[in-house]
């Protein structure tokens, strides 16, 4: 019996299906947001594994008949991880932070392919599943076995802290 239910080691259709939908507009707004292309792969990444982190929530979300529940968390995700690199990068000012911030804004195809992650480059062997490309597929992989690696580290630290607990308990009541 299982106290903590695990994560699929696979990512779900309909996960894939959304990464498909949005990984274009996803990359190009990290790519406005931070200007660089090697910081926005990253950063589109780990938003992307923020929304598979969050996944069984948000499907429980839309049959809750709340069908935008998983692009409002990727916009929240993607303006939270942005401010969080944009702090990092930019020292702020006593007045406040020294650049003005604008969120969510879809924009206009960049003159240049903005290059993938390291995903792209599994894209080729995988299999495409259905309508959705390799590269959707290999992006939805990758961010799903990063979050399968959080989920599994989460659970030993519960189960540590669970562990530890009772132990002290032990402890104190024996003593």
């Amino acid at each position: 019996m299982r106290f903590l239910p695990g994560l699929a080691v696979e990512p779900p259709p309909r996960y894939v299906a959304f990464v498909a939908t949005h990984l274009e507009a996803l990359r190009r707004d990290a790519l406005a947001a931070l200007g660089d292309e090697a910081d926005a792969d990253r950063l589109y990444a780990q938003v992307l594994t923020d929304v598979a982190l969050r996944w069984r929530w948000l499907e429980f979300a839309r049959l809750l008949r709340r069908p935008g529940a998983a692009q409002r968390y990727l916009h929240r995700s993607l303006v939270r991880r942005s401010q969080r690199w944009h702090t990092e990068l930019v020292p702020a000012t006593d007045d406040g932070p020294a650049f003005e911030f604008v969120t969510w804004r879809t924009y206009p195809a960049s003159p240049r392919p903005v290059l993938s992650s390291g995903a792209s480059r599994l894209a080729p062997y995988l299999r495409p599943a259905g309508r959705t490309g390799s590269g959707a597929l290999a992006e939805a992989a990758v961010a799903w076995w990063h979050a399968y690696e959080v989920h599994r580290r989460h659970r030993w630290i519960a189960l540590s802290v669970v562990v530890f607990g009772l132990l002290v308990l032990l402890v104190r009541t024996t003593g």
